[in-house]
């Protein structure tokens, strides 16, 4: 049941406006879905404001025999003559549907919040089925990691490296290295066959979070790979300085 989700149900299901079969799967669904479960959460907490946006407003004296007025008359029948009650299936609508119907019954201000609230869901509902679909379907771009593991002077530092999938390009990301002096800089080494070729330098914020554009006369896909060293700033023709990050493709 999680691998099919729910997404285009649970804003109707928030709104409490789903038919009784719909309402019992997207229950069902969410008893074994995390990601869809966080979502309803969200739409409650939307749904639980709409309320609020409409103004307090006592019903005219007449609306109660103006309604007692539709209802159908009442019949008189022996025990004989009963007819059987007919069970018509309702003909299922899309929750929308239900829900736009009844906006012409409701205050200006609801039919606003309602407006407001139906774009709002539909949008969410829209983006997060596009990043389900992506995790289920991974699209025909892929892409290749590398993980940079700290040193033993810095074992809280990390790092990947993320590049395409023929290597024409990657980024670098790493977080958790010491802020430099302006007269040292981190540079990146790309190994292949024990030669290494600067991949460039960077710094890091106050954080130790810091990031690098990366590109290669080859694929970066043909490196071993690929290792991260202090040097003097304006970086060096080979290393130099103590590494501080390293891993391998």
């Amino acid at each position: 049941m999680s691998e099919n989700h729910v997404i285009d149900l649970i804003a109707a299901y928030a709104l409490n406006i789903l038919e009784a079969d719909e309402a019992q799967q997207v229950a069902s669904h969410l008893a074994a879905c995390s990601s869809c479960a966080t979502e309803l959460q969200s739409y409650l907490r939307v749904v639980e404001q709409l309320p609020l946006a409409a103004p307090d407003a006592n019903p005219p004296a007449h609306l109660k025999a103006c309604l007692m007025s539709q209802l159908p008359k009442k019949q008189n029948f022996t025990a004989a003559e009963k007819p059987a009650p007919m069970h018509i299936a309702p003909e299922k609508r899309p929750w929308w549907q239900t829900l736009l119907q009844a906006l012409p019954t409701l205050s200006p201000a609801w039919n606003l919040a309602s407006a407001v609230l139906i774009l709002v869901l539909s949008a969410s509902n829209l983006f997060l089925w596009q990043r389900i679909k992506q995790l289920d379907h991974p699209s025909s771009r892929h892409f290749i990691t590398v993980d940079l593991q700290g040193s033993p002077s810095i074992p809280s530092a990390a790092g990947v490296l993320v590049m395409d999938e023929q290597g024409h390009a990657g980024t670098l990301v790493v977080d958790g290295l010491p802020v430099l002096d302006n007269s040292k800089t981190y540079q990146l080494w790309l190994i292949r066959d024990g030669a290494r070729t600067s991949g460039g330098v960077f710094s890091v914020d106050s954080l130790g979070y810091g990031s690098l554009w990366i590109t290669s006369q080859i694929p970066l896909t043909r490196y071993d790979s690929f290792g991260v060293t202090i040097e003097p700033a304006g970086g060096s023709p080979g290393p130099t300085g103590e590494k501080v990050l390293g891993g391998e493709l």
